[in-house]
């Protein structure tokens, strides 16, 4: 497969969009506003190994979840790492008292803990089993790997794959490699029109104020949306 998912075994630097997140995580290490999360409530018949083969397709394919990170030489590097993939977990919580709010705990638990993009998978899946016909799947994703539009493209694509698996139409093309991003990156990073974006700002914002706060020290990001 000659499109770009060779890449994996090379080093990239951060995109641009990525040097903001990863700095200002830097900022703010213990923060888990860097994760980004939903969960699906199924209910009703679940091929579960039909799912599982869903979802663990869709993470291969979609390569930004197997991220890894390292800084070198002063330089944050990423490359691909396929033992960071994040296959589907299966926790079985039919048994508890409360089936539900055992599982919104542990989902919580895990939305709430903040990663370390140097060390821990940026992703993870899990499917809680409540009962016979409900179930409960959790994605949780760093924000250094996707946003929430992507988050939605991610659960269309397992829809896709467990209904063709169960006899539904074909589904789509794969995603892009991540190595294209990297290519569109670099490339505008060399461009004519970056020089002209950077101009353009400079002189949008030359006039600025410095930002107030009422606060002491540097400004971080809020722990959680509300």
């Amino acid at each position: 497969m000659d499109d770009g998912r060779m890449a994996a075994a090379l080093e990239h630097p951060l995109t641009e969009a990525q040097s903001g997140l990863w700095f200002a995580q830097r900022l703010d290490p213990a923060n888990p506003i860097f994760n980004t999360a939903h969960y699906l409530d199924i209910r009703g018949d679940l091929d579960v190994e039909a799912f599982r083969a869903a979802v663990d397709q869709t993470a291969a394919e979609a390569e930004a979840l197997s991220l890894r990170f390292a800084e070198k030489n002063g330089e944050v590097v990423q490359t691909l790492d396929p033992t960071h993939r994040p296959l589907l977990q299966i926790v079985d919580v039919s048994a508890a008292a409360d089936p539900v709010a055992e599982a919104m705990a542990a989902m919580r638990r895990d939305h709430e803990t903040p990663l370390d993009p140097t060390r821990d998978p940026l992703a993870a899946n899990i499917l809680f089993r409540l009962g016979p016909q409900r179930f409960l799947w959790s994605l949780r994703v760093h924000h250094l790997a996707t946003d929430g539009f992507g988050m939605a493209l991610l659960t269309n694509r397992v829809a896709e794959l467990y209904n063709a698996a169960r006899g539904g139409p074909a589904p789509g093309p794969v995603f892009n490699a991540i190595a294209k991003v990297w290519e569109e990156d670099a490339a505008y990073r060399a461009s004519d029109k970056r020089a002209a974006d950077a101009v353009y700002w400079r002189e949008i914002m030359g006039d600025a104020p410095e930002v107030a706060s009422l606060a002491p020290g540097k400004a971080t990001t809020a722990h959680r949306f509300h």
